[in-house]
């Protein structure tokens, strides 16, 4: 049975909350609604992206993938457009049209393998026809959103994102003391030094830009210790995201 929004039911008795769910999820990006997606995410969800290779950025938990899709909608240069919608009891598979860039290099076909629980996605498994190298948007999108959460911990004095944003073998060459900038290989390294930052109450990041180029991304900020200019320093971070999670970042401030 095939409806008019080109869903096709291999079980035409029980269509009923896997259709709906999907339904809700596909329209969320059509209409470019990132809200509509916290009803939609189960609390132990878990997304495999299409890329990279060789198996795709795994996203696990409700927050994590609410912040991953609500990145994605909110991309002005991304939009789906459905192919077909094939649902069979609490699984769907959506073949889709991907549109990143004008012409006919700008899109890519794929499939989301989707299954659902009480009315909400609880996997979502991702494959596109495209090689590996090639950056759909979607490395972009998800460095924009490893930075996102990145700039919030610092911003809300609130570290407890960061472990899982931080690469195991994450460098930072700090932006002090001069002239190379203390140095701190590893997980463990980096996330005692941005802890201490993300949590000290007296200081503020205030952000004045941030671009976001395939894995890159540069962050430009004013650090503040007080309430007049003199009390602040104006910085940039360069930043280098690989598999959701940060590799690098170099750190340089407007010294004396």
């Amino acid at each position: 049975m095939t409806d008019r929004n080109r869903f096709i039911f291999t079980e035409p008795t029980q269509p009923g909350a896997t259709a709906e769910a999907v339904r809700r999820f596909i329209a969320a990006f059509q209409h470019k609604d990132p809200a509509a997606i916290r009803d939609l995410v189960a609390p132990d969800c878990i997304m495999e992206a299409m890329q990279p290779a060789p198996d795709g950025l795994r996203v696990e938990g409700y927050e994590a993938n609410v912040a991953f899709w609500q990145a994605m909608i909110a991309d002005p240069n991304g939009s789906f457009e459905v192919e077909d919608v094939v649902i069979s009891g609490d699984r769907a598979t959506n073949r889709w049209r991907y549109h990143f860039g004008a012409g006919d290099g700008g899109s890519v076909r794929g499939v989301t393998l989707l299954r659902v629980h009480d009315g909400r996605i609880v996997e979502a498994l991702g494959y596109a026809k495209t090689p590996a190298v090639t950056d759909l948007g979607q490395l972009s999108q998800t460095t924009s959103e490893v930075i996102r959460r990145f700039n919030e911990a610092f911003q809300r004095h609130d570290p407890a994102s960061l472990p899982e944003l931080i690469a195991e073998d994450c460098v930072i060459e700090n932006a002090s003391p001069a002239p190379n900038g203390s140095r701190h290989v590893g997980r463990q390294a980096c996330l005692e030094l941005w802890g201490r930052l993300a949590t000290n109450a007296g200081t503020q990041f205030d952000l004045e830009d941030v671009a976001v180029t395939g894995e890159s991304a540069t962050i430009r900020w004013r650090l503040r210790w007080g309430d007049d200019e003199g009390q602040s320093v104006r910085g940039v971070n360069l930043m280098r995201v690989r598999g959701g999670q940060i590799v690098e970042a170099r750190g340089y401030v407007k010294g004396a």
